[in-house]
């Protein structure tokens, strides 16, 4: 159908009709109430793009999941609020141990098993050259896609579902064994193993030493019991864990680093302080010790052996920020206080403090129920022990960068086999997503490499460092060859920070688990080229970064 010419005689006697209405309803409705319309049209046009605004950064800094706490045994209990153990008749510290053993307490923590019987957090291919995955236990509770409990096109990941379902699995299993000891070991081959993976009884050997043992000791079978304890670290004391989150500055569209402004600080912890349980790890043992040949002591001794004991664990009832100047900052449970940054299914403490000047944090003091205390200094370099904080900012990603570099962070990915969120994370944390970012020592680009190092690197090209995707190839090519001599993620980026030479000199050898390798890694590298973070922290960046990344949605 022909459209009719703009300037045609009809078209001009309909422009002129209009007009005329037009004036005709401005002067009958009165220009008040054309006024407030308008005004109304400008508010909600701004409300909507303040709106949108808000929605693209503010899903980043109240991240899905949360940054990596350097503590063992408070690292699980970031998610005890989603844990409802105890309303299913299970301990909590089971639960909390069977975590830590399946993803170390870390939202996408995925166990990989691999076809020479080894298993770690780590793929195959790059951590047992030769060898390939079997299969991989998804998320906090280590859940198999072989088990048949992920639905088909379900994200194995979500933090209520994976809890939900491997307490309702391990529940499942003990209920229909008389001991621990096999139904733990059943629970272990159907829901977190590839299909036929060998039980070398390491698994429940690792959550008895985790959970404790206790004997009891009698003399000539009548008197003189005793009782011995063997505490394991969910029943030696309470666990006290901290971390920041820098702050968002709006109007300059980025994260930034404590400063004068109070900031963001978490704080989560748990202690054996509720009722006490009991359970059969495995038939009891009864040792009978006869008397020493030609001894004048005629006694027996019987040694009654029985496995897995505690108390159930519980939060902190308060707990309780102290600054410089003596002020104390009491610290919110995220649960109530919509205000302090939470993930879904977990909670914690928080409170908005300041961490430099003459008011700056210097303890987080908490409190349980039976008035059991545990205090942390702030900031504590973490040294890989019970108890210990972590006093680093974590840089959650902006959507913007994220999104823009996403297809060739997926290209590098699919060429190296470097995890497209931990590639995107160190990406982040070295560039911010500036393709032309420099610094006085000659590293550029999207992945800060530096001229020597880049020649080294298999895609180096004439001008490769200076073209994005060839940028982010070759520093994915250097996570690569790292991550294949130390066979852990955050040693790679420690690697990648401080350099392979320094990782080795400080005694980290190749597969060294973090909670040992971070306490060997409290070093700045190249403090007068500008650097001020650990090693340590620089990984324990990179891992919480990834973390954000992969909470993020439509990348």
């Amino acid at each position: 159908m022909a459209q009719e010419d703009p300037q045609s005689p009809g078209s001009l006697l309909l422009q002129v009709g209009t007009h005329r209405v037009v004036w005709w309803g401005i002067n009958a409705v009165g220009w008040p109430v054309i006024g407030l319309v308008v005004g109304v049209i400008i508010v909600g046009v701004a409300a909507l793009a303040l709106l949108a605004g808000l929605g693209a950064w503010s899903p980043n800094f109240w991240g899905s999941h949360p940054p990596v706490i350097a503590t063992p045994a408070s690292r699980p209990a970031q998610w005890l609020p989603t844990v409802t153990a105890d309303e299913l008749g299970l301990p909590n510290a089971l639960v909390l141990a069977v975590m830590e053993q399946a993803s170390d307490g870390e939202a996408y923590g995925d166990r990989y098993y691999c076809s020479n019987g080894q298993s770690a957090g780590e793929s195959c291919a790059t951590a047992y050259p030769g060898t390939h995955t079997l299969g991989i236990g998804y998320g906090l509770l280590g859940i198999n896609a072989n088990s048949g409990l992920i639905p088909k096109n379900h994200n194995p990941h979500a933090v209520s579902w994976n809890v939900q379902t491997g307490v309702t699995a391990l529940r499942h299993r003990l209920l229909t064994a008389k001991y621990w000891q096999p139904a733990l070991q059943a629970f272990h081959q159907a829901i977190q193993t590839p299909t036929g993976w060998p039980d070398h009884h390491q698994y429940t050997h690792t959550l008895q030493q985790w959970l404790g043992t206790y004997q009891i000791v009698t003399t000539n079978g009548k008197t003189g019991s005793r009782t011995h304890i063997q505490r394991g670290i969910y029943d030696s004391g309470p666990h006290l864990g901290a971390w920041a989150i820098a702050s968002w500055r709006h109007k300059t569209g980025q994260f930034t680093d404590p400063g004068n402004h109070p900031e963001w600080v978490l704080a989560v912890g748990i202690a054996p302080t509720g009722p006490r349980w009991s359970h059969g790890w495995k038939p009891p043992t009864i040792q009978v010790i006869p008397p020493a040949p030609h001894s004048n002591n005629k006694a027996t001794t019987r040694i009654t052996r029985y496995y897995v004991y505690g108390q159930t664990l519980t939060l902190p009832i308060s707990v309780v920020g102290v600054l410089k100047n003596g002020q104390q900052v009491a610290f919110g449970w995220s649960g109530n206080d919509k205000k302090i940054p939470m993930w879904p299914g977990g909670g914690a403490f928080g409170a908005k403090v300041p961490l430099t000047g003459h008011q700056a944090l210097v303890q987080i003091h908490a409190t349980w129920a039976n008035g059991t205390q545990d205090t942390i200094p702030w900031p504590e370099q973490s040294t890989g022990s019970l108890g210990g904080a972590v006093g680093t900012v974590i840089h959650v990603p902006p959507t913007q960068a994220v999104r823009l570099w996403w297809k060739d962070i997926g290209i590098a990915s699919q060429k190296t086999g470097v995890p497209a969120d931990w590639l995107a994370a160190e990406m982040l944390n070295e560039s911010g997503g500036n393709p032309a970012a420099g610094n006085p020592t000659g590293a550029y680009g999207l992945m800060q490499l530096e001229p020597a190092t880049a020649h080294g690197l298999p895609g180096y090209t004439p001008g490769a460092r200076h073209n994005p995707l060839a940028n982010l190839i070759l520093g994915a090519e250097l996570l690569d060859a790292n991550y294949r001599q130390w066979h852990s993620w955050r040693l790679a980026s420690a690697a990648y920070y401080g350099g392979s030479g320094r990782v080795q000199g400080a005694g980290v050898v190749p597969g060294m688990p973090w909670s040992q390798a971070s306490g060997c890694l409290m070093v700045i590298p190249d403090p007068r080229a500008g650097n001020a973070l650990t090693m340590t922290a620089y990984a324990n960046n990179i891992e919480a970064t990834s973390h954000a990344v992969a909470a993020m949605p439509n990348k």
